[in-house]
């Protein structure tokens, strides 16, 4: 009889029947571990990137919610910036209707302000303001640029008596002014859309800078396509906490930082300049401001209101020392020209708004001499108001104003020039 097979001894180990030496078992348990750490930093990364998409989420929602509180700013609004708030349309470059960013809101007929009809409403004076970023309104509180506080002026000097003959008669003040609006695309607003809101008094703040600029001032080119001005759905995913942070951390610079930088950008600018600076006031860009100084006249009268001219003013006229980092930050928007420059055109371009309003008989204001007996706290830039520069701005054109025909006629009472 032929006995079985002895079975296999139970002590034999699992690396002979699976034939794996040690060398191949650690390997695979090297390469297992390795797996698991690749599997546990992948999943550290993605905890990481999870973190970092919630904390930009809830910034980018706590920036939309703040400019809800703050200003009434819509959630999903698609204006990212001051800039959406201007549109070139047919009429040419004017605001946009019915938008807002931030505490800059335009109204129903493209003006800062509150809503208003096309035509005044009867027993009111309908007033508009012509100009660039200074009458628009930059650095003010809400509410405070000057074509607001000249409405409230007007109207508090025609409660205490300014116009006895009509104690109930109202003032309205539009403010028609964006920033970058030269006196060829303001006289071409007037033209193309003032003319539609009647206004009897056009009271106009020309920017003199602008005509140092690598170019004259042109009219804007108007726009009749069908999409023209249209910002697209997209623009509301725009994260408004990029431009929050990046607002804030220039906000932190050092002046000197900020300056240094400024002037590093304005030297990089300047060496891709065609041709010389202006070293002294250019003859032809001071004879084109006249040029066009007169031509807004013109246009205001043209259309039925009476023109006021306000003289520009800036924070170096009348200063026993000038603010170097001030003047550094003017400069860098008009590299071809000289900080000493600027300031001399805008001297002389006073010259030149009252040769023209004893020519054209218009009212004309100081500005420039009224701001520069004011505190250096009336500018909050080298050229943009501070609440108590438009405060003053605004008690100096509301004497011109009063003083101009339509309320003249009304009030029975002229007057010649104000604040010279």
């Amino acid at each position: 009889m032929t006995s079985a097979p002895a079975s296999e001894p139970a002590d034999v180990s699992v690396s002979a029947r699976t034939h794996t030496s040690p060398a191949q078992y650690e390997q695979a348990s090297s390469h297992g571990k390795s797996q698991d750490h690749r599997r546990n930093l992948l999943l550290r990364l993605s905890g990481a990137f999870a973190l970092i998409v919630v904390f930009a989420l809830t910034f980018e929602l706590t920036c939309r919610v703040e400019d809800w509180v703050m200003y009434r700013m819509p959630l999903a609004s698609p204006y990212r910036s001051v800039e959406d708030l201007i549109i070139r349309d047919a009429d040419g470059m004017h605001g946009r209707p019915n938008a807002q960013f931030q505490k800059w809101i335009m109204n129903n007929v493209g003006t800062r302000g509150p809503r208003a009809s096309l035509l005044p409403v009867s027993g009111t004076v309908r007033i508009i303001t012509v100009g660039a970023s200074e009458t628009f309104g930059l650095r003010e509180s809400p509410g405070h640029e000057y074509p607001r506080q000249l409405e409230d002026s007007l109207n508090a000097r025609l409660r205490n008596g300014a116009c006895p003959a009509r104690a109930d008669l109202r003032v309205e003040v539009l403010n028609a002014a964006f920033a970058g609006m030269t006196l060829p695309t303001i006289q071409q607003d007037v033209r193309n859309r003032l003319v539609r809101l009647h206004p009897a008094v056009v009271v106009a703040y020309p920017s003199p800078a602008s005509y140092l600029e690598a170019e004259r001032p042109v009219a804007a080119r108007p726009d009749s396509s069908p999409n023209a001005g249209v910002i697209g759905s997209r623009a509301m995913l725009h994260p408004r906490a990029i431009d929050r942070l990046r607002d804030q951390l220039k906000e932190m610079l050092p002046t000197a930082i900020k300056s240094w930088l400024r002037q590093r950008e304005t030297d990089a600018a300047r060496a891709g300049v065609a041709g010389p600076l202006f070293s002294t006031p250019p003859a032809d860009r001071l004879s084109a401001f006249e040029v066009d100084v007169r031509q807004l006249i013109s246009g205001i009268r043209a259309i039925g209101s009476a023109p006021v001219l306000v003289t520009h003013a800036n924070a170096f006229v009348g200063r026993r020392t000038i603010d170097g980092d001030k003047l550094i930050a003017w400069e860098k928007f008009f590299p071809r020209t000289t900080g000493a420059t600027l300031v001399a055109f805008d001297s002389l371009s006073r010259s030149v708004e009252f040769s023209v309003a004893a020519e054209s008989g218009a009212v004309v204001v100081d500005a420039t001499r009224r701001l520069a007996s004011a505190p250096d706290s009336a500018f909050a830039d080298y050229e943009h108001f501070a609440d108590l520069g438009a405060a003053l701005m605004a008690s100096a054109i509301a004497d011109g104003v009063l003083a101009t025909e339509p309320l003249a006629r009304i009030c029975s009472r002229a007057q010649a020039h104000f604040g010279n």
